[in-house]
């Protein structure tokens, strides 16, 4: 997927979401709004992303005729803004960040969110290195290249490898490698490691699935030194305190995106069935990996040892 494709997407989404909701509000109360942190669009042009949800958003107007929910005028907010909209409540529903996420949980219905189907089970994180290659444990590949997928999936790839080097007793990534390096296609990232022109690379097992359907031999000479634990990097939710029929309607209508034909063809660039309602729970070893990773950013260790050369 490019970029604009992938811009396309996210405004499709919250041009749905904010053509949706049917006409139950009384005259004197305010639209639900909705917005999308513009940190989920993992390097996309943000401009581009607004001009594409004035297109979706207007087709999908078009088609259902619905027009009872607010869209804030940006769409795509900066997260610092996001943040504090959301502390002023003057935002309702938002797609944010699991970084974001922990920021405001304190103000947030926390009883369910909303995710992609395939993340609703939550995504591993892997090191990647070639079979042919010494490196046997994350010790070894000390002052090698990185190469990290840059993706709205690996939202939580640092963080979880800054966590297990702090576990073994090595040195932040930024210390700990060489270089690290950060691609947006998928071939950038695994054929340097296949033709061993970099040591490991760093992305989601899905994306390392997909990559080898697209070439079997790369299953065969790659190996998987390190998996991180199951995260979910994004998550549609509401702030505390919204009406249970607003909630009701907001994650039945993106539930069916899929049920009608602008939603398939999002879908379908998106490579995802459909969005699912899950509980809140399903967050707790996102939060735990954040909050151990704030903790270890604010407490450095005073000597961490080096790894071997």
């Amino acid at each position: 997927m490019t970029r604009r494709q992938f811009a396309q997407l996210l405004a499709g989404i919250g041009g749905y979401i904010a053509l949706t909701r049917p006409p139950l509000l009384r005259a004197q109360e305010r639209p639900m709004r909705v917005g999308v942190s513009a940190e989920t669009l993992a390097g996309a042009n943000i401009n581009d992303a607004r001009a594409a949800y004035k297109v979706w958003g207007q087709e999908i107007q078009r088609r259902l005729g619905i027009t009872h929910t607010d869209l804030v005028p940006d769409v795509f907010i900066p997260s610092e803004q996001l943040i504090k909209m959301i502390r002023e409540g003057t935002i309702d529903c938002f797609a944010l960040t699991a970084w974001e996420y922990a920021q405001v949980i304190d103000l947030l219905d926390t009883n369910w969110v909303l995710l992609d189907d395939y993340a609703a089970a939550g995504l591993e994180y892997i090191l990647a290195v070639h079979s042919a290659s010494p490196y046997k444990k994350i010790e070894d590949l000390h002052g090698g290249q990185l190469i990290i997928h840059h993706h709205r999936d690996t939202l939580l790839l640092t963080a979880w490898l800054s966590l297990l080097l702090s576990a073994n007793g090595l040195p932040p990534p930024e210390r700990f490698f060489g270089s690290m390096l950060s691609k947006d296609n998928l071939t950038q990232v695994v054929v340097p490691v296949f033709f061993r022109r970099s040591e490991a690379a760093g992305l989601t097992q899905r994306a390392f699935s997909v990559a080898e359907e697209l070439n079997p031999q790369l299953g065969r000479d790659l190996r998987v030194l390190a998996v991180s634990p199951k995260l979910i990097p994004m998550a549609f939710c509401f702030r505390r305190g919204c009406k249970p029929e607003d909630v009701k309607e907001f994650r039945d209508a993106l539930v069916k995106l899929r049920t009608i034909p602008v939603g398939q063809q999002l879908l379908e660039l998106y490579q995802v069935k459909g969005y699912t309602a899950e509980q809140g729970s399903v967050m707790k070893p996102t939060l735990d990996l954040v909050r151990q990773y704030e903790y270890l950013r604010s407490h450095p260790a005073p000597a961490a040892r080096k790894g071997r050369s």
